[in-house]
């Protein structure tokens, strides 16, 4: 098991408009697909349906990816307020909200138990649900299908650290070199071969302006990102 860590790194200006639109180019292209599909007559009243709740979250995620990109560069204390979250109750929100997307990639997330949360961390709601999100989708796309996405949350000192563990294809261990030396650069970071970084910079922007990090370990079977924020000396949860 290897780990890298974005110890509050400048990853370099905003991503230019060439990585932006190779982020954003695949759900257009998928979404002109599947209308695409919906003109044709012989398609059935059940497969009409999934049809529109794909293309649903498919520009629920495109919208959601561009209003992150315009929030990085509008990060200030005002607008994004820090306060004592509670983690555990964030990600059974998350689960909720999530159940529409897992029943579409026919996946399962194992969420972190009520005892694995003592603490709560400093953080503002909305950037870490982002966060988190952003991580979650990008296990979702790559995952094997009979291996549940896990969540699980974990004491580091100070800090509490909410790691989201995939199954997808295994990185070599040249890729996470590469990895590792664009980290080092400070420039945008892909996390699989076909991936423009994009996700990484905004949760990296998002994890700055909250005081935290992320992070990525590498493992036989896939990959596990994590952000890490600081414990509230404020309130316990124990």
């Amino acid at each position: 098991m290897a780990e890298v860590r974005w110890n509050n790194a400048e990853f370099g200006q905003l991503p230019s408009v060439v990585v932006a639109a190779h982020e954003l180019k695949s759900p257009l292209a998928l979404i002109r697909q599947l209308s695409l599909l919906l003109e044709e007559e012989s398609l059935d009243e059940a497969e009409t349906r999934r049809i529109v709740r794909q293309l649903s979250n498919i520009s629920d995620q495109s919208l959601a990816l561009v209003q992150d990109l315009a929030q990085t560069a509008h990060l200030s204390p005002t607008l994004f307020p820090l306060e004592p979250i509670n983690p555990l109750a964030l990600c059974q929100q998350m689960a909720m909200e999530l159940n529409p997307m897992l029943r579409l990639y026919g996946q399962s997330i194992d969420w972190p138990k009520k005892q694995s949360a003592k603490h709560l961390v400093v953080a503002n709601r909305a950037l870490l649900s982002r966060i988190l999100a952003n991580f979650l989708n990008n296990s979702l796309k790559y995952s094997e299908k009979d291996m549940p996405i896990r969540v699980t949350i974990r004491q580091i000192g100070l800090t509490l650290r909410i790691l989201i563990r995939d199954h997808g294809p295994m990185m070599s261990r040249a890729d996470y070199a590469r990895l590792v030396s664009e980290m080092e650069q400070r420039k945008s970071v892909r996390t699989r071969p076909d991936s423009s970084g994009l996700g990484v910079y905004v949760a990296s922007q998002f994890a700055k302006a909250m005081g935290g990090t992320i992070g990525l370990i590498r493992h036989r079977d896939g990959l596990t990102f994590y952000v890490e924020l600081p414990i509230s000396q404020q309130m316990s949860l124990l």
